[in-house]
C-alpha cells in the first residue's frame, strides 16, 4: 500500500509539473537542478549554462538568481557583471554597478567608486563622486587616481561635474607640460562657459596667478578683461565667496584678492603693450 501511495504521489507531482510548464517537463527539471547549483558557492557559474538552455523560463530564473548573488569581492562582482552584460540584462547591470559604487565610496575608494558609477551610467552618483574628488583636491592639493581621470574620454560627458573634473585635470596636465597658452585658454573657458561650479572659481583664479606672473604674456587683453570680470562677479556678493585651500580668515582672503587684482592689472598693461606693438 505504501509503495502504491508513493507512486500515486509521484504521479500527481509530475502531473502538476506538466500542467505548470505545459508539456516541457525537461525544462522544469533543468530549472530545479540549476537553482540548486546556484546555491553552491563554487558551482553557481555552472548553473548559468543550464538556465541558458531553458528557452521558456530560463532567463526569468537567471535574472532572479543574479540579483541574489552575494557580491563579497570586486572580482566576483565583475564575474556577475560580465554574465549580465553578455545577456543584455541591463537592470541587473545597473544594480550591480550601483551597489559596488556605493560600497567603494563608503570605503573612500574614489577611483573605484567613479569607475563603477560610470559603468552604471549613473549621472547623479558620478556627480557626487566628482564633488568628492574636487574636495579631496582642495584638501591635499593634488589628484588621486590620475590614470582614471586622465582616461575618462567620452565618459566625462555623463555629468557636468564630471566634465569639469576631467577638464580641470587637463588644465593641470597642460600646465605641467608648460603649454601655458593652451592651459590659460582652457582655464578661462571653464569659468566663462559656466562649466566650473561657482564655489570653485576662486581656486581657478588662484591657479591663474602663476600664468599671470610669467615673463611672457600668456593672457591677451580680452582674456584678462574676462578674468577681471569673473573676479568682480565673484566678489560682488560676499555670501557666495567660499575660500578654498588656504586659511579661512578675512586677512588671507583680502591678501588673495589683492594679489589677484595686482597680477591682473600688471598683465593687462603688458598685454596692451604687446598687442599694440604687434599692430604697429
Amino acid at each position: 500500500m505504501l509503495i502504491m501511495h508513493l507512486a500515486q504521489s509521484t504521479c500527481v507531482c509530475v502531473c502538476v509539473c506538466v500542467c505548470s510548464f505545459g508539456s516541457n517537463l525537461r525544462e522544469f527539471l533543468v530549472l530545479e537542478y540549476a537553482s540548486g547549483l546556484f546555491s553552491h558557492h563554487s558551482l553557481w557559474q555552472l548553473a548559468v549554462d543550464y538556465f541558458d538552455h531553458c528557452p521558456e523560463f530560463g532567463r526569468v530564473y537567471l535574472e532572479l538568481q543574479m540579483e541574489r548573488v552575494p557580491l563579497e569581492t570586486e572580482r566576483k562582482a565583475l564575474k556577475v557583471l560580465r554574465i549580465c552584460e553578455q545577456r543584455q540584462m541591463n537592470e541587473q547591470v545597473r544594480s550591480i554597478c550601483k551597489i559596488m559604487a556605493k560600497r567603494a565610496l563608503s570605503n573612500n575608494r574614489l577611483g573605484s567608486a567613479l569607475s563603477w558609477s560610470i559603468r552604471a551610467k549613473d549621472a547623479a552618483f558620478a556627480t557626487l563622486i566628482s564633488e568628492r574628488f574636487l574636495q579631496d583636491y582642495c584638501t591635499r592639493g593634488s589628484f588621486s587616481d590620475l590614470d582614471l581621470i586622465d582616461n575618462l574620454g567620452p565618459a566625462m560627458l555623463l555629468s557636468d561635474r564630471l566634465t569639469f573634473l576631467g577638464k580641470y585635470r587637463e588644465f593641470h596636465r597642460l600646465y605641467g607640460e608648460k603649454k601655458f597658452t593652451e592651459a590659460a585658454k582652457l582655464l578661462l573657458s571653464l569659468m566663462t562657459a559656466k562649466i566650473a561650479p561657482r564655489s570653485f572659481w576662486m581656486t581657478l583664479l588662484i591657479d591663474a596667478l602663476p600664468l599671470l606672473e610669467q615673463k611672457e604674456v600668456i593672457f591677451s587683453v580680452d582674456q584678462t578683461h574676462e578674468l577681471m570680470f569673473c573676479l568682480e562677479e565673484l566678489t560682488s556678493d560676499n555670501s557666495k565667496l567660499e575660500p578654498e585651500r588656504l586659511a579661512q580668515d578675512d586677512d588671507v582672503e583680502s591678501t588673495k584678492l589683492e594679489l589677484l587684482r595686482l597680477a591682473l592689472a600688471r598683465n593687462l598693461a603688458m598685454a596692451i603693450v604687446k598687442e599694440g606693438t604687434v599692430e604697429a
